[in-house]
């Protein structure tokens, strides 16, 4: 067991981290050889201080002195623990990841460029099974999502994808989490004179099957738009600006408040209604809890026995 826990913790080191740091929606602001730079994943800042190393594979934040492998910045990114991002990452069965390699030649492609291979309606067995865990309805999902067939490097996979208003697609599954050029923003719009805005596309599914009535009401006759970062919130603010009414349905933590100060400081009225659900960290977690908490419920009444009718007294 501690064989196979140590070879696991050695191939995810070797995943390449500026490919990583790509699927999030994090792009270098300035590449020097072998040296890419960001601004840094974890504050605001205008210059960037944070530095990945690609020929070694490791990053470093100048400042805040921090760096180490892709498993001490994903424990970091993510807030949990080492095992935690491997778990959140693999879920445990460690399929074949894009491995680090070295800065690619002015005359070689990338050799690990995210590239799509086929797009179709969604019906894999194990993205349906993925949705199920996330308590979205397979069905619904379908009206908005498609099946994804992806390459990075000589390796295919599959994914949830959604689409956005320039072309490219979020892409998800029981251990991926990324995103194919270009990296834009999604509105699903019927006209409305109310937008709901939404982190990612799981918490827009998640908003149309919610049973929460306050959140119901929110969200009907309604327009959404669906960040898929909140970095894209700058992109997003001509869209919001004409709407009459607009709800933030945004995760319990930090970085969400960035948004709502962006918001409020280019003059942009909302609704916060994440303390609909401030019990969980975003409106998935939500749905999720409360299908678990129904299901619950219908087993007890079921297994609770029956009394007996005595009928009427007289």
């Amino acid at each position: 067991m501690e064989g196979t826990r140590k070879s696991i913790w050695d191939e995810v080191k070797r995943i390449d981290l500026v490919d990583y740091l790509d699927t999030l929606g994090i792009r270098p602001q300035k590449i020097r050889n072998n040296d890419y730079w960001y601004l840094s994943p974890f504050r605001q800042e205008k210059t960037p201080s944070f530095k990945i190393n690609r020929n070694q594979n490791v990053w470093f934040d100048h400042g805040s002195g921090e760096g180490g492998t892709i498993i001490d910045f994903g424990a970091k990114l993510f807030q949990c623990t080492y095992h935690e991002f491997i778990e959140k990452l693999t879920k445990g069965n460690f399929p074949d990841l894009p491995k680090a390699t070295p800065k690619p030649s002015a005359d070689r492609p990338e050799a690990n460029k995210l590239e799509i291979i086929r797009v179709c309606e969604l019906s894999n067995s194990e993205l349906v099974r993925y949705l199920k865990e996330r308590a979205i309805n397979p069905e619904l999902a379908k009206r908005y999502c498609h099946e994804v067939e992806f390459r990075i490097g000589s390796r295919s996979y599959i994914a949830v994808g959604f689409v956005n208003r320039s072309g490219g697609y979020e892409l998800r599954n029981s251990w991926f989490k990324g995103s194919s050029s270009p990296k834009d923003i999604s509105l699903i719009s019927t006209g409305q004179d109310k937008v709901s805005v939404l982190e990612g596309f799981i918490d827009f599914l998640s908003a149309l099957q919610i049973e929460n009535r306050t959140i119901r009401q929110l969200t009907h006759h309604s327009d959404f738009l669906v960040l898929n970062s909140l970095r894209m919130v700058n992109r997003a603010l001509p869209i919001i600006h004409p709407y009459g009414r607009v709800n933030l349905f945004l995760d319990n933590d930090l970085a969400a408040n960035h948004v709502k100060d962006t918001l409020k400081a280019n003059g942009i009225l909302y609704r916060d209604a994440s303390p609909l659900y401030d019990n969980s960290k975003d409106l998935n977690e939500h749905l999720v809890s409360t299908k678990r908490l129904g299901q619950s419920k219908d087993e007890e009444q079921t297994l609770r026995p029956h009394r007996k009718s005595r009928g009427m007294r007289m």
